[in-house]
Parts: structure tokens; sequence; C-alpha cells
């Protein structure tokens, strides 16, 4: 069984294609952006009380944020210009998990 860390890890990954520091940067923000609209429907659920369609729904199990700011930090500490998923060893043992 996956975790949400695993899922997201396991999404980023799929985009397969290397990813200029900009590119990431613009996840980053989309992640961020997605995260705060995430939270801001719950409150209004949590307000409302829980429905079937917010029971279960947590920040971290739609938008990839923490492994796109994770990415964006490797690239930044080994001074990466591209992020290339086959070269990210920590992103490398997901599928082996499942």
């Amino acid at each position: 069984m996956w975790s949400a860390e695993d899922m997201a890890r396991a999404s980023v990954r799929r985009q397969g294609e290397p990813l200029s520091r900009e590119q990431v940067a613009d996840k980053v923000a989309e992640a961020g952006r997605r995260e705060r609209e995430s939270g801001q429907q719950l409150h209004v659920a949590v307000d409302r009380g829980p429905t079937t369609a917010t029971l279960g729904t947590s920040r971290s199990s739609g938008w990839p944020g923490a492994e796109w700011r994770r990415v964006a930090a490797l690239m930044a500490a080994e001074d990466w210009p591209v992020y290339e998923p086959e070269r990210d060893v920590q992103g490398q043992n997901v599928g082996a998990r499942a």
C-alpha cells in the first residue's frame, strides 16, 4: 500500500520530462495555491458539517506540494539546472513498495 507521500512522489516522477528550476517553482506555487484552496474548502465543510465529499479529505491527498518543495530544495542543494526524475535517488524507490 502506498502512503500519500509515495503517491505524491510517483505523481512528480510521472512528469517524465526534465523540468527547469522555473518550471519546478511554478509547480511549487500551483501546489501551494491548491493546498490553500483545499484548506479553505475544508474550513467551509467544517462549518457546515462533514459530508461524504469531505470525509477523509486531507491537504496532502490531492496535491503533492511537499514533494515539489523537496524537488526544488534538491535542485538547489545539488545545483541542478533541471530536474530529471532518474537522477533523484530518493524518488527512485517508490515503485518498489507497490
